[in-house]
């Protein structure tokens, strides 16, 4: 991180603010969300998120005869709005001559930890609101309805808590899930996210060699799944699957220059600003599961 004792500090840090800011908020917090979450710019206030009816699946046709011809039509959709959070503070003129000058640029630093930070919570977020948040097919991201074009339903959620039978039936769910045509996604779970109540109990479930009171071989230590551990899900119950090749979610950004520096003209403190633009959400719930556990 790059620091200077040079008295005329607003001129030096400038140049060298962006790095500092950048260098702190990659490396001096947790931003393990941007694996399954994909950042996003966005040039748009509010962005809509549109899907095409899925075409069907195979069926059999007799040589000669006609194809069954499938309706392009828009199906589920939802638009989400960028909203701007920012954070600031100044230094008195006189405390700014006199201040420590590293801890001047420090600030800069905890500027980028706290914005990473927030991006991070708002991902987590959309897991924790996923119970009770309405999705672009019209249910919640997990819900035991989510509706198929024949007319059926099916689910990515449950309710019992994290142990070896219960992650075993989650993983099952998560391989059946299917288009809105039932046909098979062919999702692949690779993370298993947990708040830190559960940590020891997700990396013993799938990291120990043997299972069970009759110590067999523990096939979800096979599996290859990433324990990621989140104190931003509140709830110290509820666990989550996310195939994070095939998943849908989503963080939009508009970022401007970071920070802004200037002192005040009027009273000659020295002051930083910073500001992010921002939303998230999904386009679709498959490759995700969701336990809801009371």
């Amino acid at each position: 991180m790059a620091v200077t004792t040079s008295p005329n500090l607003l001129a030096v840090l400038d140049p060298a603010k962006f790095e500092i800011f950048l260098d702190s908020a990659i490396n001096r917090v947790d931003i393990d969300s941007f694996v399954w979450c994909k950042m996003r710019p966005a040039t748009t206030r509010t962005i809509e998120k549109a899907s095409i009816n899925a075409p069907g699946s195979y069926s059999a046709k007799s040589e000669g005869s006609a194809y069954s011809w499938s309706a392009i039509d828009q199906g589920n959709s939802k638009t989400y709005t960028l909203t701007e959070s920012a954070i600031a503070f100044q230094v008195s003129s006189y405390s700014y001559h006199f201040m420590n000058k590293v801890a001047l640029a420090e600030f800069v630093a905890n500027i980028g930890a706290a914005a990473t930070r927030k991006l991070n919570a708002d991902a987590y977020g959309v897991l924790a609101g996923g119970f009770s948040d309405v999705g672009p097919d019209g249910v919640s991201l997990f819900s035991a309805s989510h509706p198929l074009s024949d007319g059926s339903t099916t689910s990515n959620t449950g309710s019992a808590a994290l142990g070896e039978a219960n992650l075993q039936a989650a993983l099952t769910t998560m391989r059946r899930e299917v288009t809105p045509d039932g046909v098979l996604t062919a999702a692949v779970p690779t993370h298993l996210i947990v708040p830190p109540d559960l940590e020891f109990t997700a990396k013993e479930l799938v990291g120990s060699a043997l299972s069970g009171a009759d110590n067999q071989i523990n096939v979800l230590a096979s599996k290859g799944l990433t324990v990621l551990v989140s104190p931003d899900l509140s709830d110290t119950n509820d666990f989550f699957l996310i195939d994070a090749n095939n998943s849908r979610f989503n963080q939009f950004l508009a970022k401007g220059p970071s920070p802004v520096t200037y002192v005040d003209p009027d009273s000659d403190n020295y002051r930083i600003k910073d500001s992010l633009v921002s939303t998230q959400g999904y386009d679709s719930w498959r490759g995700s599961f969701g336990a809801s556990v009371a």
